[in-house]
């Protein structure tokens, strides 16, 4: 498998995105390969990260993507230790397509959980809770407990929002609270739409308009 950056907004000179290999800092270009351990910081930036089977992934300012290896990499049927992309902050995901018969996940999110190969977008609230948006098809959301048996979280409709909070001190299958479900308002749709889903937004030449993200 291999992931590689697409593409790098620079809206802001200051802070710019940056790739953390060994410890030191690397420049950041469009074409960039991840290697195992690399971490990504947007910092005041955007960032598209790429593989090789349709998928897409798209950073917003202050998140964080992380290529490391872990215990079940991210396939139910099948987990394995390998390497998996590990996010944090405000993301949008999509695949172009699915290999078949495969159930996979398109990474996991910093606070352990794991999604589908749906599209689906994701943004932290605070140090507890995280939103997970459902796009395009339900998003059912798992983990893993310490038996090593994966469990569903939650499983959210398409068009809706689950807002989960965690509590890391806790057992794996007592760790997660559905807050709340519930449809994506006419705001979150805009703004996930002009800032992540827009393709023309991401294209090289795009002059690029930055819609609030709110609270």
């Amino acid at each position: 498998m291999r992931y590689w950056i697409n593409r790098v907004l620079r809206e802001d000179q200051r802070n710019l995105p940056i790739l953390l290999r060994q410890e030191k800092e690397v420049n950041l270009l469009d074409n960039t390969v991840l290697s195992v351990g690399d971490q990504l910081r947007t910092r005041n930036g955007w960032v598209e990260v790429r593989d090789d089977f349709g998928l897409v992934i798209r950073l917003g300012p202050g998140s964080e993507l992380a290529y490391a290896l872990d215990p079940q990499g991210g396939n139910i049927a099948h987990p394995l230790e390998q390497p998996s992309l590990i996010f944090f902050g405000e993301v949008y995901k999509f695949r172009y397509y699915v290999r078949p018969l495969e159930v996979v996940a398109c990474g996991k999110y910093r606070t352990s959980c794991w999604y589908c190969p749906s599209s689906m977008h994701a943004r932290n609230l605070d140090e507890n809770r995280d939103a997970f948006y459902a796009l395009a098809g339900s998003v059912p959301i798992w983990d893993w407990d310490e038996k090593g048996e994966s469990f569903v979280i939650v499983e959210v409709p398409k068009g809706h929002k689950a807002v989960l909070r965690h509590d890391s001190m806790k057992p794996m299958r007592k760790r997660y609270i559905v807050e709340e479900v519930c449809p994506i308002s006419s705001d979150e749709w805009i703004r996930i739409a002009s800032n992540y889903m827009d393709s023309g937004r991401w294209a090289r030449e795009a002059t690029r308009e930055v819609v609030a993200t709110g609270s």
